[in-house]
């Protein structure tokens, strides 16, 4: 092997080759196979104060590391007998750091290690894991790519899951006996993301939902037989993280252009149906002028549900009404809005890796932000367009005669429902009818009453003169009858005083 793979030894880290590390005792008697510059050995002699044989098959960098070895051999693992080479010697641990893919028999390496491990003695090793969920990503999509380094490095002759590894070491007399695994995030990786979003959402759960989906390289210990080692940590068992694309928020100032240092980023996961996105905005004594929103980092599609603005107050400044023709006569770049259907919020076709829209938000909203704020988006993950073209060409009928069910349950509810109003409807109309007879009856019976009052009035009337015409005739006899009664009164007084 001509390259040289130089690595730093971060002690506390958790790469491969600090995990191998931390197994070795101090003081240990170590055989490192495939020593490299030295970067593990220097580690193990200043450090831990072991004593170091190795073999390196390089010579510059057998002679880099020569100075931290006891004795190192400059010889192809190939081809080397260790036990000549290493007469006499047993070792507390033989060391394969990332070395068994690069040989085209590593079972010849292995089988010559039991003789030379001490009691209790262990092997040490690590390898790529070729199930790593970035490097099947690839290979779903056709791609097997070899790189200077990495999982496909391109002097890599085998390639081993746990399980493939294990089965080796048992066929040349070692077994497992603990397991660590290196882990890596797949956009930390070699393996680019542009894969991720061409796979359904259920497959993509599925690939990154295994155990080993994010261990980038397994590191294990074996003995000989059924012999124990002191506890090694397992694989450790943390979620796998979600993969994710970019959202951005540019704001500019009057008269300036949009600017990269005037924006902020936050992300979204591929994944999730319905999520929620916030960016900030920092104080500035200068309220933007406008915001201009990049959707997401790739093509794709999705489906935007709501948009707000909010203050450092967690006022609510702007709110977008969740037409279509609101943003889509807004100026915007790389994307298209399809048109409204049934379920609410837009649906965005982003066609290119610079999607962009300036947001329709008034100048008032704007001036609020002195003190900073947050735009708070609802949205879909973006979906690749190689799948949306599967999912308009090839929809499951199943689904189609669902839908068409559920329409067809949907349309006889509707029926029976005006069927209820229009039944509800004539009985409304005949209420209605009886009702208005009534108020002809009673209208009749109105006129009727309004008659004989009338007539009963004239009655009154007429009886009121009667009794005037009586009461004046009553006057009249009452004056007659005093004028009478005074006249007889006088009579008799006259007669009587004639008498006298």
């Amino acid at each position: 092997m001509s390259h040289v793979y130089r690595r730093p030894l971060a002690p506390d880290s958790q790469d491969s080759l600090a995990k191998l590390a931390r197994l070795v005792r101090p003081a240990s008697r170590v055989l490192d196979l495939g020593a490299g510059p030295g970067v593990l050995g220097r580690y193990l002699a200043e450090r831990l104060g072991c004593t170091l044989d190795g073999v390196e098959g390089n010579p510059h960098a057998a002679a880099e590391a020569a100075p931290w070895y006891r004795r190192l051999e400059c010889a192809d693992l190939e081809r080397i007998d260790l036990a000549e080479r290493f007469t006499g010697c047993r070792y507390d641990f033989i060391v394969c750091a990332d070395i068994l893919e690069h040989l085209r028999q590593p079972g010849d390496l292995l089988a010559q290690l039991t003789s030379l491990l001490a009691p209790n003695g262990r092997v040490l090793a690590s390898v790529p894991n070729i199930a790593y969920a970035g490097l099947i990503a690839d290979l779903l999509a056709g791609e097997f790519r070899y790189r200077p380094e990495g999982l496909l490095d391109e002097t890599h002759l085998r390639f081993f899951t746990l399980t493939s590894l294990s089965r080796l070491l048992e066929q040349h007399g070692l077994e497992v006996v603990a397991v660590d695994a290196a882990l890596r995030d797949v956009r930390e990786s070699e393996f680019t993301d542009r894969h991720w979003s061409a796979l359904p959402p259920a497959l993509t759960r599925a690939l990154l939902g295994r155990p080993e989906a994010l261990v980038y390289q397994f590191i294990v210990a074996a003995a000989v037989g059924s012999e124990t080692l002191d506890s090694i940590p397992p694989i450790p068992t943390c979620p796998s993280p979600e993969l994710r694309f970019a959202c951005q928020l540019f704001w500019r100032l009057p008269g300036e252009p949009y600017r990269e240092h005037a924006s902020s980023a936050a992300w979204g996961r591929l994944g999730e149906a319905r999520q929620r996105v916030a960016l900030p905005l920092p104080p500035s004594p200068i309220p933007p002028e406008a915001l201009r929103l990049d959707f997401a980092d790739r093509p794709g599609l999705i489906r935007l549900y709501a948009l707000g603005l909010h203050d450092n107050a967690d006022r609510l400044l702007w709110e977008w009404d969740g037409r279509r023709d609101s943003l889509a006569m807004q100026p915007g770049q790389q994307l298209a809005f399809a048109e409204p259907v049934l379920s609410p919020g837009a649906t965005v076709l982003l066609a290119g890796e610079d999607p962009s829209l300036e947001l329709p938000i008034p100048a008032m909203a704007l001036a609020e932000l002195r003190e900073g704020g947050e735009l708070r988006l609802e949205l879909s993950w973006p979906m690749s367009l190689d799948y949306l073209a599967l999912v308009q060409d090839c929809i499951p009928r199943r689904d189609a005669e669902a839908m068409r069910a559920d329409l067809a349950r949907r349309e006889e509810e509707l029926k029976a429902s005006v069927t209820a109003l229009m039944e509800r409807n004539v009985g409304l109309e005949s209420a209605l009818a009886a009702r208005n007879a009534r108020e002809v009856d009673l209208e009749k019976a109105l006129a009727a009453l309004t008659t004989r009052e009338a007539e009963l009035e004239r009655q009154a009337d007429a009886l009121r003169a009667l009794l005037n015409e009586q009461s004046a005739e009553l006057a009249g006899l009452r004056a007659v009858l005093r004028r009478s009664w005074r006249e007889r009164l006088w009579a008799r007084l006259q007669r009587w005083r004639g008498r006298a």
